[in-house]
């Protein structure tokens, strides 16, 4: 059993030396025979840089030294060959160019094998841009392994070379002071140039703040990711660092959009803040959140991407659980595309005063769901947007005019004369007002009631809120009240009352007396004088209150 043992292990041992090892004449047989005869000859246990010279095109001049170049540029690059995903298929076709290529790496569309005349090999595009590619990687050429020959450098820690721990030490220190001192100026510069467009408040602050501190820690990676090639490290492990750097360049890179977002739509909303329609107030919210959702999709695709992940697929997977998702909250989707005609129709905005069914309110926010309203009652009422935008809606708040009807009872012992004055004043109060339709009121005797003469008042304020409504009412209604003061005329209401006639000489009233034609025509004039000045007095004034006449 032992001897069986081992002579499984000497044949396993024996077949892994035979597939470590290509012969010259199956170097260009596939893709794979070529990456694999080019790597494997210059790793330091076998190391052969003629044999790895095979895998380039035949009569290329230096084609040794173009090929250690290359192999210098996928570790530079960090650019990790997997062998087990390379095809070893001689036929192999590209599905997508629809060619005999094989590129090594997406990120480096220069770098590919192709099949000319039945051979693999490296193609002459890769070749040619060999010099300009090392040259990019390596700025600095290659040579600072030479100054670290002493055996103390050469000593591992963690299996990596003391000198270059050295190298990524000062790197790091010099990737840092860089950052620092771009932070600080990059701050000064942003605040400059958005000081002059908005008003530099906490939110925009902030922002600038941390645009500033996340370009300086990108260009400190970048900086590091610029230098790292000369150390030289491993080619498992520089892919591993370069990897990492270049998902955190990712990650930084859509927080810096994040905040010029942020900069951008506070500019949007100090242009909105200028328009009349308040809608734009709460759009710009919604809009910020759109576009930071799709910001960080996107984000997360593109990394998924650059991590090799099938990101088509993934698409298809969601799209489908997606409509799987649609179908179960349909109701959900019919509130967002509810929430999507409300902005763009308009039928109201914030601080509307609207009526529907069986609500009442003022509107206050309009969100992706639903809509918040604020009842007369100081409740709050969510509505789904979906109802909303399928019911009809009464704006009260987009009256250009808000009407107001009364009717005013006076006592059956008022003269005809008496009631025609009052009547006439009424007009001129309507007409004095500041607030009024002038062109548009009605002010007549309307008809017989129980206990009164009613008279009809039809009239129209020029009122953006309900607060100037009431404002406007209050003002005509204490008007008509001193008027009828001065004319003598007495309001009725229904009330039984055994009436005895007054006697001369019997002492004074107390209701007003009914004034003669003459008097009454004074006392109009003379009040009609008062109340002009009245309506006159600025209406957030405290002189306002005082009485008319200036009792």
């Amino acid at each position: 059993m032992l001897l069986r043992i081992c002579a499984f292990f000497i044949i396993l041992s024996f077949s892994q030396n035979l597939f470590a090892q290509i012969d010259s004449s199956e170097v260009t047989t596939n893709p794979y025979t070529v990456i694999y005869n080019h790597l494997y000859y210059l790793q330091s246990d076998s190391y052969d840089p003629g044999r790895a010279a095979l895998s380039l095109p035949e009569n290329v001049a230096d084609r040794v030294e173009l090929s250690i170049k290359l192999k210098q540029i996928l570790d530079g690059k960090g650019l990790y060959i997997d062998l087990n995903r390379i095809p070893q298929n001689e036929l192999y076709t590209d599905t997508v160019r629809q060619e005999q290529v094989y590129f090594l790496s997406k990120t480096e569309p220069l770098i590919y094998v192709e099949r000319i005349n039945g051979e693999w090999r490296y193609s002459r595009t890769t070749v040619e841009a060999i010099p300009e590619l090392h040259k990019g990687v390596y700025p600095f050429g290659t040579q600072i392994i030479s100054y670290f020959h002493a055996p103390f450098w050469q000593v591992k820690l963690l299996t990596i070379k003391l000198w270059k721990w050295l190298g990524i030490f000062v790197l790091g220190i010099l990737a840092w002071i860089v950052a620092g001192l771009t932070s600080k100026l990059s701050q000064g510069i942003f605040r400059n140039f958005i000081r002059k467009r908005i008003d530099l408040n906490e939110v925009v602050e902030k922002a600038i703040h941390q645009l500033a501190r996340i370009i300086s820690i990108l260009l400190g990676i970048r900086l590091f990711l610029f230098l790292a090639p000369m150390l030289q490290l491993a080619p498992l492990k520089n892919a591993y660092i370069i990897k990492g750097l270049n998902i955190l360049s990712l990650f930084l890179i859509i927080l810096v959009i994040k905040n010029i977002a942020n900069i951008v739509f506070q500019f949007f909303k100090k242009a909105a803040a200028k328009t009349e329609n308040t809608l734009d107030d709460q759009l710009l919210p919604v809009a910020e959140k759109l576009v930071m959702i799709i910001l960080w999709s996107f984000g997360v695709i593109y990394i998924l991407d650059y991590l090799n992940v099938n990101v088509t697929a993934l698409l298809a997977g969601i799209s489908i659980g997606g409509l799987a998702l649609a179908l179960a909250a349909q109701d959900t989707v019919k509130n967002f595309f509810g929430s999507i005609m409300i902005f763009l129709d308009r039928p109201f905005q914030i601080g509307d005063w609207i009526h529907f069914k069986d609500v009442d309110g003022t509107v206050e926010e309009v969100g992706i769901r639903s809509t918040r309203i604020r009842t007369f009652a100081n409740s709050l009422t969510y509505v789904p947007n979906a109802l909303l935008a399928d019911s009809v809606v009464d704006n009260m708040g987009l009256r250009v005019y808000r009407r107001f009807k009364t009717d005013i009872g006076i006592t059956y012992d008022t003269k005809p004369e008496i009631i025609e004055k009052f009547v006439e004043g009424i007009r001129e109060i309507i007409k004095m007002h500041p607030t009024s339709r002038k062109d548009y009121f009605e002010v007549h005797l309307n008809g017989f009631g129980a206990s009164s003469i009613n008279i009809l008042i039809y009239m129209f304020f020029q009122a953006p809120s309900w607060t100037d409504e009431l404002r406007g009412k209050h003002e005509v209604l204490y008007a008509i009240i001193k008027l009828a003061d001065q004319l003598g005329v007495r309001f009725a209401f229904p009330t039984q009352t055994i009436h005895i006639e007054e006697m001369p000489n019997a002492g004074t009233s107390s209701t007003p007396k009914p004034q003669q034609d003459k008097e009454a025509q004074a006392n109009l004039d003379q009040f009609l004088l008062e109340i002009k000045d009245y309506f006159g007095v600025d209406r957030d004034s405290k002189d306002k209150i005082k009485p008319i006449g200036g009792e």
